[in-house]
């Protein structure tokens, strides 16, 4: 059944307004939430903010469910379920400002904005209950999209303009964030935050950083930008990270506009979080330390042979020497 006249004029002036604010749309399958396969072959890739290209959509098929697609700087928090919102407005009191959609489950779709040069992976799973959608790679289907079973979306705080809404609150982004790595000692005597230490940390980051494949630089440089300036409060020169940082996301194929985005980000938030330089698993032993910056695999049992022996022969040179028979 096709809608009144007067309802597909009402429909399209709300597709409209969403692309006033900025945000690009799509049709999906009547009742659904999957892209109309018809009008939008290739899913969002063909989201659009060209009024005449919408007409004509909700004209072919005017019972088409609505999806928008927000631009790279927009987060969207695809809530689930209502106890998942309540421990979020709860931890996150300042969640509660954004622009929030009631969905059919009793879920909510929160619209935030990300501070410049940060994006995130669209698979991260850091919340229970919480997906992320929007930054220009994943729709949200949004009012006044109908389900089959007559459930439907409504705007509970109302859309904004990208530039126009509230930032990620800081603790929740760095629970979205990657983690960065704890520090792998290098193959060296020396201890704690020694100048050769905190160099042989910062070369192992800026060496993973620089072998970053495509798709995975930018998240790369964050993570381990993260963690060399968690150095900083150690004694590592914020200068000298810069240096090889920036280097290395160069060298990578990361252009350097974005590149220095996220380290002046990563500066600021990862000084103010010192990294601890000994985590379980990475402690020292007799002040050689047993994993490798570059993540090398304990050694080998021919290698450990090898050692072994060594030893074994350090320690009776040593009694010759001191008489002990």
């Amino acid at each position: 059944m096709r809608f009144p006249k007067a309802n597909c004029t009402t429909l399209l002036a709300v597709l409209q307004r969403y692309v006033r604010l900025g945000y690009a749309v799509l049709p999906l399958v009547p009742g659904e939430k999957r892209p109309h396969f018809r009008l939008v072959p290739h899913g969002l890739k063909e989201a659009s903010q060209d009024p005449a290209t919408l007409e004509a959509w909700w004209r072919s098929c005017p019972e088409a469910g609505v999806g928008i697609l927000a631009p790279e700087g927009v987060l969207v928090l695809d809530v689930d379920q209502g106890e998942a919102w309540e421990a979020l407005r709860r931890d996150f009191p300042a969640l509660e400002a954004a622009p929030r959609q009631k969905t059919p489950k009793g879920g909510v779709h929160l619209f935030l904005r990300l501070p410049e040069g940060v994006k995130l992976s669209a698979s991260v799973r850091a919340i229970p209950g919480v997906d992320l959608r929007g930054m220009g790679r994943a729709y949200v289907v949004a009012a006044p999209t109908r389900l089959k079973d007559g459930r439907t979306y409504a705007w509970e705080v109302p859309l904004v303009r990208p530039e126009a809404l509230p930032p990620v609150p800081q603790a929740l982004l760095l629970k979205l964030l990657p983690p960065p790595p704890p520090p792998r000692p290098a193959w060296t005597p020396v201890e704690g935050a020694s100048p050769a230490r905190l160099r042989a940390l910062l070369e192992a980051y800026a060496d993973r950083v620089g072998r970053a494949p495509e798709g995975t630089r930018h998240l790369t440089l964050l993570r381990y930008a993260l963690a060399a300036y968690g150095l900083v409060g150690h004694g590592l020169s914020p200068e000298e990270a810069e240096a090889a940082l920036l280097g290395a996301a160069l060298a990578s194929g990361l252009p350097e506009r974005e590149a220095r985005e996220v380290l002046r980000w990563a500066r600021e938030v990862g000084e103010a979080k010192p990294l601890p330089l000994d985590p379980p698993g990475f402690s020292a032993n007799g002040g050689v330390f047993r994993k490798a910056v570059c993540g090398k695999p304990e050694p080998s049992p021919s290698q450990k042979s090898v050692f072994r022996k060594a030893a074994i022969y350090r320690i009776g040179g040593l009694r010759k020497r001191r008489g002990v028979v």
